[in-house]
């Protein structure tokens, strides 16, 4: 037999068998199916033991609705009133009258409903005071006492939250008003300060054109004094008559002066007057923004210039370093670094000081960039 076997494994013409390369290999799938198999059986008996063992350890507890035990507890209550009706009832039967017939059915009937009354009170307190119900009951009523003060807690404080945001939201509101009042206040102000504006643009438009006018009827004075002037020379030279002729020359001459004043003094009210108004306009322009902050640095650094009249005591270069040194202080404060912290602000550099690039709010109205100077040299 092997050596059948050795021969056909030797033999070259017939192909070798297949190979069973294939993984996993199908008995060992089949052995892992069968443990597999085995593993959910153990489970499913162990579980069903355990289920039964909890079923029978834990019997299930009776179901309790707290408005039925409500209506339960009442019903009790109007049969236990009846009872005592009916006692009282009997206990009348026995004071009242002699034994009569009507009397004992009286009684019998009044025992039978007593005796009823007692059955159905006494099962309705047995279905009442089971130990299991009460123990459900008693929980039921603690969880709703939980929720019932939860919710007594949420209320109050969804309440003091609302009171907070209504007082949040009446603040907001008057803040609200109040930044409305303040700009409506600053509108008015602004208003009223274009209305002031145009009203002085008109009257210098007005005083303007007076001008112009004064200016033209100087002219035409000048011409008319030219005029008189040829006509005299017209006159003397063709030999006029000129006895007597100084009077009404001295006349002309004295009304022609007479106008030229009044209106040479036209002329000069009208220069003070469109004068005063362009200085004055000329302050709250725009243009002028870089000049007033000038003056601005200029009082900060020299004061007032009303107060160097009463400086006639004292030495203007002293007060003038005295608050040099003061105001670069301000500026440059000490340095803690140095070995040798320099006092009165004499650390400060020749030259202009730069501003820091985060400057303090009070610099800022300072600062100026480069838009806003092309923006004022247009102006200029």
């Amino acid at each position: 037999m092997y050596a059948q076997q050795a021969t056909v494994l030797c033999d070259l013409t017939v192909p070798p068998p297949a190979i069973d390369d294939s993984f996993p290999h199908v008995k060992l799938l089949e052995q892992l199916s069968e443990a597999d198999a085995q593993l959910v059986e153990q489970f499913l008996d162990s579980r069903t033991v355990g289920s039964s063992d909890c079923s029978k350890s834990r019997p299930s507890e009776p179901s309790v609705d707290i408005p039925e035990y409500r209506s339960d507890l009442r019903e009790a209550l109007l049969l236990l009133a009846s009872l005592k009706q009916s006692k009282i009832v009997l206990d009348e039967l026995l004071t009242s009258s002699p034994d009569t017939e009507s009397d004992a059915i009286g009684w019998n009937m009044e025992t039978e409903r007593t005796e009823q009354i007692k059955e159905l009170l006494s099962a309705k307190l047995s279905t009442l005071e089971d130990p299991a119900r009460t123990r459900v009951l008693k929980r039921k009523l603690a969880v709703r006492r939980k929720k019932r003060n939860w919710q007594k807690r949420r209320n109050l404080r969804l309440a003091e939250d609302r009171k907070k945001l209504l007082a949040d939201r009446e603040k907001r509101q008057q803040e609200i008003a109040a930044w409305e009042a303040e700009w409506r206040k600053r509108l008015e102000q602004e208003q009223a300060a274009r209305e002031e504006l145009a009203a002085k643009s008109a009257i210098l438009a007005d005083v303007r054109w007076r001008k112009a006018r004064a200016k033209r009827y100087l002219r035409r004075f000048e011409k008319t004094i030219q005029l008189h002037d040829q006509r005299t020379m017209i006159d003397e030279t063709d030999g006029a008559n000129t006895d007597g002729g100084n009077i009404p020359e001295e006349r002309f001459q004295r009304s022609i002066g007479s106008l030229i004043d009044e209106w040479k003094k036209k002329l000069s009210d009208c220069v003070k007057e469109e004068k005063r108004l362009k200085d004055e306009l000329a302050r709250r322009s725009t243009g002028n923004e870089s000049r007033r902050r000038e003056n601005r640095w200029r009082k900060a650094l020299f004061g007032d210039a009303s107060a160097s009249l009463n400086r006639i005591g004292r030495n203007p270069l002293d007060e003038f370093v005295k608050v040099r040194r003061a105001w670069d202080v301000y500026a440059l404060p000490n340095n803690t670094d140095q070995p040798h912290p320099v006092s009165q602000g004499s650390a400060v550099p020749f030259g202009w000081v730069k501003p820091p690039d985060d400057p303090l709010p009070e610099w800022l109205s300072y600062r100026v960039n480069r838009e806003a100077k092309r923006a004022i040299s247009i102006a200029r």
